[in-house]
C-alpha cells in the first residue's frame, strides 16, 4: 500500500519518491491497482475517503462526462443511506472492482460493516459465501456462452465455402468473444 500525505498547503506529496503529486497522479495509481492510504501531515488522520472523492470528480469532469458524474455521485450518496452490504455485493456482482478484490480486501469491508452494524458477526460467513456462489454462478454462466459462441464462429468458418463472412463480422464475433472471456477472468 502507497501511503501518501497532505500537507497544509493541500498539496499532496508521496514521501517514497519525494515528489509533490496531483490528483491525477492518485488516479493512475488506483487505476495501474495500487492501494493508497492518504495521511493528513498536521493531524495524523486517514483522508483516504476525501482524497479518492476528489480524485474521482477531477478524473470525471475532466472526461467533461458531468451527467454520469452527477448521476454516479447521486447514486452512490443513495445508496449508502440505506444498506451497504446490499450495495457492495450488487458492486461485486456487476463486476465493479473485482479484479482488484482480494481476500483480505473483502474481509476488511466485511469486518468493517459489521463495527458499523450494517452486518452481524454471524451472517459474515452466510454473506460471504452467497457473494462466492453468485460469482462462480455468474463465471459458469459466461464459460456457457463463450463456448456457445466458439461454436457458432467455427460453424460458420466451415460455412464460409457456402457463404462468404465478412472478415468485419467475423473479427467483431471473436471480439465479443474476448471481451467475455476477460470478463470471466476477472470473476
Amino acid at each position: 500500500m502507497k501511503v501518501l500525505k497532505r500537507y497544509a498547503n493541500r498539496r499532496l506529496y508521496d514521501p517514497e519518491t519525494s515528489k509533490t503529486i496531483t490528483l491525477e497522479d492518485v488516479a493512475e495509481m488506483i487505476i495501474a491497482g495500487e492501494e493508497i492510504k492518504v495521511i493528513d501531515n498536521m493531524s495524523g488522520q486517514d483522508i483516504t475517503p476525501k482524497i479518492l472523492g476528489q480524485t474521482f470528480l477531477k478524473v470525471s469532469l475532466g472526461q467533461r462526462n458531468e451527467e454520469f458524474s452527477n448521476y454516479m455521485l447521486s447514486a452512490l450518496i443513495r445508496e449508502t443511506g440505506k444498506d451497504i452490504s446490499a450495495l457492495f455485493g450488487r458492486l461485486v456482482l456487476g463486476g465493479i472492482g473485482l479484479a482488484y478484490l482480494t481476500k483480505e480486501k473483502m474481509d476488511k469491508i466485511l469486518q468493517s460493516m459489521v463495527a458499523l452494524g450494517e452486518l452481524r458477526l454471524e451472517e459474515v460467513k452466510s454473506y460471504r459465501e452467497d457473494l462466492l456462489t453468485h460469482l462462480a454462478q455468474r463465471a459458469s454462466e459466461n464459460s456457457e456462452q463463450i463456448q456457445e459462441d466458439l461454436k457458432k464462429v467455427g460453424r460458420e468458418l466451415e460455412e464460409g465455402g457456402e457463404k462468404e463472412l465478412a472478415v468485419e463480422d467475423l473479427s467483431e464475433k471473436i471480439r465479443k468473444i474476448a471481451e467475455r472471456v476477460k470478463e470471466t477472468e476477472s470473476l
